[in-house]
């Protein structure tokens, strides 16, 4: 029996160390694929052999180590690489006082990185060359150069380099360091001032310009310039620059560099394509004008602007009424886009490129199916319109809503009083210029609610349901019209965009982009245009009752408002 005891408990100690190598086997097959880097920190900043050295207790599996360098104010001004731990910081140039942060990522062989455990800070107390206020060295009065940190027990030598060639050296003795012009007029372009500690470890460097042209002020201009817009081509404007070699425009999006082009420096108009840009992002235009690729004394300018939504071609109006017409009416198409294209038909069929261009009026003899739609660059196609074009004649019904808002206040102090009473003097001009010239007029009662309104509306089978409000705004700084229609297709089209157009042409602010706010869609969040319920609706805001300029407008040209609106309407009816 303990026999038998013995043996099944071999077998179990012997599966169990199957077990448990086949799981130690399994850990370290994943650790070579996937190899774990281990937590590092760096220890400390040393000089040895003419260089400075970062030294960086070693990461586990880590195969090469990057490293970057910047300095108080954020700046990037090193970046090197290396396979050791002990990294050579060959030829980094700070400043003295500069509180240096040093970022150091560990690689492992399949390009997994980690990060050093903290940043490590130094405190660069090594001595540095002073900015002077221009690279350009065109007296000769000869080369001061200032050095900060400077400390008399200790041994400095500057050298000048031209070309990679050292062609003055001097042991330093202060501060101020002046080199006689005649030992670098005969050179043009860059030379570099070298600063070196006793052992010929490189401390800084300092670039000028001799006897070199001095690029001019460059001036970058734009449409869009400081504003938003939408997704289209981006047209710049540029100025100076002059003894330039050569152009450089860098695109940043979202502050990141997403692109760089040349330019030819004879450009004064350039254009960037829409198709360089995404859609809803920020982006800085830095065009740089150098002279023989010297960074240092480049001139730049920037713009920065919004590029948004790659927007719809507007749909296509018609200029009179399709439900009645005149035998040989002229009749206009138009898109509020001004570069649009239009393509009809007349047999009912849906329009294509391929289709009739609009080039001019068209002449309605017979009753007829026009659909419409409108192409632009950058640009999505419009929706296509139907419009059934019937002969005949009818006296037009037009009702007038407007608004019943009594505790909407404007700004009392140019004397605006509140939405109800404004609205309804204004719809009583309009009603009686209408009335004037034969179109049977209904309007609301303010006592009512817009269920009300709608039924009436209806039941007076008006052709024209029209709401008439001012606008607000939470900053009390927003101008201009606006007009809602249901959407893009929507009957109301063509009267809304006649009304629009007609009445932001006597707008004040009308040379103002933001104030032309257009034709808008409720997409049926607003009853009195919302294509259910209403044969052809629309909703106008007449400016902005709470800002002060608007509010004047409404106020001293009620007159003037309401009989632009009113002739618009019998044009279209007409």
């Amino acid at each position: 029996m303990a026999r038998k005891y013995r043996r099944t408990l071999t077998i179990i100690a012997l599966l169990l160390g199957i077990v448990i190598n086949f799981f130690m086997f399994y850990l370290g097959y994943q650790n070579y694929l996937e190899p774990k880097l281990g937590n590092f920190q760096v220890e400390s900043l040393i000089q040895k052999d003419q260089s400075f050295y970062l030294v960086v207790k070693p990461s586990h599996n880590a195969v090469k180590y990057y490293v970057s360098v910047k300095n108080q104010k954020g700046e990037e001004i090193y970046t090197t690489e290396s396979t050791e731990s002990t990294i050579s910081l060959k030829n980094m140039i700070a400043s003295y006082g500069d509180d240096l942060e040093f970022q150091v990522l560990a690689e492992n062989k399949n390009k997994t990185q980690k990060m050093a455990d903290e940043k490590f800070i130094y405190h660069w107390d090594e001595p540095s060359f002073v900015n002077m206020n221009s690279r350009y060295l065109n007296t000769k009065t000869g080369l001061n150069l200032f050095l900060s940190g400077y400390q008399e027990n200790k041994t400095y030598q500057v050298e000048l380099e031209y070309l990679n060639q050292t062609i003055f050296e001097k042991k330093i003795t202060s501060d101020n360091i002046f080199i006689p012009f005649e030992n670098i007029d005969s050179y043009a372009g860059r030379i570099t001032a070298k600063l070196y500690k006793e052992d010929h470890t490189l401390l800084h460097s300092y670039n000028f310009y001799v006897n070199t042209p001095q690029v001019g002020k460059i001036h970058l201009d734009s449409p869009v310039k400081d504003t938003s817009t939408r997704w289209n081509d981006i047209k710049l404007t540029i100025q100076g620059g002059e003894n330039a070699t050569e152009w450089n425009l860098y695109i940043y999006e979202e502050d990141a560099l997403k692109n760089t082009i040349a330019i030819s420096p004879d450009t004064k108009n350039y254009t960037i394509p829409a198709e360089n840009l995404n859609e809803e992002k920020n982006y800085t235009f830095t065009l740089e004008a150098t002279y023989n690729h010297y960074q240092e004394i480049a001139e730049q300018d920037s713009i920065k602007t919004y590029v948004g939504k790659k927007e719809n071609t507007s749909p296509v109006s018609v200029s009179h009424n399709p439900d009645y017409i005149e035998a040989n009416k002229q009749v206009f198409l138009h898109s509020r886009t001004q570069d649009a294209t239009i393509y009809y038909t007349l047999d009912g069929t849906t329009p294509t490129p391929q289709s009739e261009k609009y080039r001019e009026p068209l002449t309605i003899t017979e009753d007829m199916t026009l659909k419409t739609y409108a192409v632009s660059q950058n640009r999505y196609d419009s929706e296509v319109n139907t419009y059934n074009f019937h002969i005949g004649k009818k006296t037009p019904v037009i009702y007038l809503s407007p608004s019943n808002q009594y505790l909407n206040y404007g700004v009392r102090s140019v004397g605006y009083t509140n939405e109800m009473h404004e609205m309804n003097l204004l719809a009583s001009v309009i009603e009686n210029k209408l009335k004037e010239n034969g179109v049977i007029v209904y309007k609301n009662h303010y006592t009512g609610n817009i269920n009300e309104w709608l039924q009436e509306s209806r039941y007076v089978k008006s052709d024209f349901h029209f709401a008439i409000h001012s606008n607000a705004s939470t900053t009390q700084e927003a101008r201009g019209i606006e007009i809602y229609i249901d959407d893009p297709t929507s009957k109301s089209l063509s009267i809304a965009t006649q009304i629009y157009e007609n009445l932001y042409e006597i707008y004040p602010a009308k040379n103002e982009a933001y104030t032309n706010r257009g034709i808008k869609y409720a997409y049926g969040s607003l009853g009195e245009v919302n294509d259910n319920y209403i044969n052809c609706g629309a909703l106008i805001e007449v400016a902005y009752h709470d800002n002060s300029e608007d509010a004047k407008w409404i106020v001293e040209n009620r007159e003037t408002i309401g009989n632009n609106i009113a002739q618009s309407i019998l044009f279209f009816y007409n």
